[in-house]
């Protein structure tokens, strides 16, 4: 949380890591307590598989390995549900510190979301430059489809299955991509989220 802004504060950085760092002794007390309780649960079968064959032998029971096993985890649970407090108090102080400088963290943050947004501007702005003329190539071509148009291939062949297309015939239902407009709006919408941000097009177009 807060990875944008959290190097221009120093005491929210220390409560970040402090939280991230019981986090991470926490899931590792978590995986110790459930090991041990499988160790615990094989234990016992085998304290009792032991000492039913030696009674049957007619020898003593072996010392039970359980009861050493139990105490290893009943010392790790303890050390997971002291972990569990320590996350709590560390959260609270994580949480009382955003709330009483809220309106400077979120000063920052504006900050920094104006700086991504350049980013973002400027690399859309190219995006849609070479779109645009992207576009315009397409549309010279077509033109000139239109004016010079492909001979004719002769049809050797029989007749051809009809293909019926329902509704409007566009390059989102039917070319199998985005519309061009669709793109183009995109584009000049994350262009728009540098500041002062001229759009690629524009000028040429109010020069017209």
């Amino acid at each position: 949380m807060f990875e944008l802004i959290i190097e221009k504060v120093p005491e929210l950085s220390r409560l970040e890591q402090a939280v991230g760092a019981l986090q991470q002794e926490q899931a590792a007390a978590q995986a110790k307590v459930a090991a041990l309780s499988n160790k615990v649960a094989q234990a016992r079968e085998d304290d009792l598989n032991r000492e039913a064959l030696a009674l049957n032998s007619g020898r003593k029971a072996p010392k039970p390995k359980e009861p050493e096993l139990r105490a290893q985890l009943e010392s790790a649970q303890r050390e997971q549900d002291v972990l569990e407090r320590r996350l709590t108090l560390a959260g609270s102080e994580r949480s009382r510190y955003i709330q009483g400088h809220s309106e400077r963290l979120m000063r920052l943050l504006a900050v920094a979301q104006a700086a991504e947004g350049e980013k973002v501007a400027e690399g859309a702005s190219r995006v849609l430059e070479d779109l645009l003329r992207y576009f315009r190539a397409e549309d010279d071509a077509r033109a000139l489809r239109r004016l010079v148009p492909a001979p004719a291939p002769e049809n050797t062949s029989g007749p051809e299955k009809s293909v019926t297309v329902w509704g409007n015939v566009t390059t989102q239902n039917f070319g199998g991509g985005p519309a061009r407009g669709s793109l183009e709006g995109t584009l000049r919408y994350l262009a728009s989220l540098g500041a002062g941000t001229v759009v690629a097009g524009e000028d040429a177009e109010g020069a017209a």
